[in-house]
């Protein structure tokens, strides 16, 4: 006899509903506080419902909610030694999108606790109730401190370009993609045209990063500005954003740091095998993959970091983007340097890219291209245990290179082995191409068919 829990997570406290195999309610729902008295009264609870239906196994679950759910899970993982119960942690987006599919419209806390135990019913092969012990997991919420330091940062630079355009256009220019430090330096010392026009070229060349002919141009702009704003509130707003940018830029410089120094395992050795991957980026990569034994697939780990491509197919029509784009985007900004230092550093994805920019892609899109490469490399890397070696890739991808076609064939053959095709069906004109083609490659010219010199007519 299987149960299923369903436990809604919320900051402080959490919902509890108990369901049998046919989804009917074993217990109402029932609040608990995350404090050690509500700890107590689930362990209590629990230990005289396995009394009371002995042979009872229960299945429970909660939802990933940022680490408010960390203390259930835990308890719970700890319960499991000595009950028949055992815990996993579901995304949100599959329980909300399993909820919905039930033509479900209510959405409060207890209702969500009863869309967590049917989704354990539902789709039971899909639930993993493995509790890996990673080392790389205990880093999270460092690397995710870091990410909000990040992008407080870039919130603060887009601030400050858009009042220099106004207060101290002629450092405007140097601003184009972030904000170099020497700029940093002169905002806080001469925040306004006027500040900086009196000061001596000898002065301003003592700053680091900028050199006599530098600061001699900079004065003399300075002087012919055509700054529309200069108030005492806008010298000081300028100064204070400055010191905050150049402060959040050592923060993130020794978060970084403290993260290629500390996290490290064999893991991340593997990584750093892959041309473009350096300590912090293989520390990043792995404080998110955690274990790659949770992907059954490298398409699973491209899945899960939003870098796979969208591809819907409905009759005749055929739609692709670039990327779905519905993973984390931390990572893929990491892959996006490593993407680019690759194609820079390795011949191998230089070949690549110059493969795909010859297509007609442009440099994004045969990046993102990079990207998908690297994650999938990454997973074998990671799965097999071995460092990366480009002249292995390069021989399975020339093997690999009509994969694509042979498992559309085996597709097709695969749908029309009750009826083959039907000359006089009334098709369209794509499918009767399609048709065609599927036609030349059973006769044995299948590598002609993606040449449109041999495309048959």
């Amino acid at each position: 006899m299987k149960w299923y829990l369903g436990i809604d997570v919320s900051k402080g406290y959490a919902d509890f509903v108990l369901l049998s195999e046919h989804l009917e309610k074993m217990e109402e729902t029932f609040q608990l506080d995350d404090t050690r008295s509500g700890h107590e009264r689930l362990k209590n609870w629990l230990g005289s419902t396995f009394k009371r239906h002995p042979g009872l196994q229960i299945d429970s679950a909660v939802e990933s909610t940022g680490g408010f759910e960390n203390n259930w899970y835990s308890l719970i993982v700890g319960l499991s030694s000595k009950l028949a119960i055992r815990v996993a942690r579901l995304n949100p987006s599959v329980v909300k999108n399993a909820s919905k599919a039930l033509l479900n419209a209510n959405k409060t806390d207890s209702e969500s606790a009863r869309d967590i135990a049917s989704y354990l019913k539902r789709y039971e092969d899909q639930v993993d109730y493995t509790c890996p012990e990673s080392q790389y997991s205990a880093f999270r919420s460092l690397d995710n401190h870091l990410q909000l330091v990040t992008k407080q940062k870039t919130q603060v630079i887009n601030e400050l370009k858009q009042l220099l355009y106004s207060s101290f256009p002629e450092l405007q220019r140097f601003c184009k993609q972030s904000i170099p430090s020497w700029v940093l330096d002169i905002l806080q010392r001469y925040p306004s045209p006027s500040k900086l026009a009196k000061i001596k070229p000898e002065k301003l060349s003592k700053l680091k990063g900028v050199t006599m002919e530098k600061a001699e141009k900079l004065i003399e702009k300075a002087k012919a500005t055509v700054s529309s704003r200069d108030t005492l509130t806008d010298e000081f707003l300028i100064t204070t954003m400055a010191a905050d940018i150049a402060q959040k830029q050592q923060t993130v410089k020794k978060l970084k740091a403290y993260l290629s120094e500390n996290c490290k395992g064999r893991e991340t050795e593997l990584l750093q095998s892959i041309i473009g991957i350096g300590a912090y980026s293989a520390a990043a990569i792995m404080i998110q993959i955690e274990d790659v034994k949770r992907f059954a697939s490298p398409k699973e780990l491209a899945s899960y970091f939003g870098l796979h491509p969208l591809i819907k197919v409905s009759g005749d029509k055929k739609m692709e983007s670039r990327m779905s784009k519905q993973g984390r985007p931390a990572i893929r900004a990491i892959l996006f340097m490593c993407a680019n230092s690759a194609v820079l550093a390795d011949t191998h994805m230089r070949s690549i890219y110059a493969r795909h920019r010859a297509k007609g892609k442009s440099h994004k899109h045969t990046i993102g291209i990079i990207m998908h490469k690297m994650i999938r490399i990454i997973w074998g890397v990671l799965h097999h245990q071995q460092p990366y070696d480009s002249k292995v890739d390069a021989i399975n991808q020339e093997r690999n290179l009509e994969q694509p076609l042979h498992a559309e064939i085996k597709e097709t053959k695969s749908k029309r082995r009750i009826q083959d095709f039907d000359t006089e069906a009334p098709i369209s004109r794509i499918a009767t191409k399609k048709r065609k083609v599927h036609a030349t490659s059973q006769a044995g010219d299948a590598g002609l068919v993606r040449d449109l010199v041999h495309e048959p007519g």
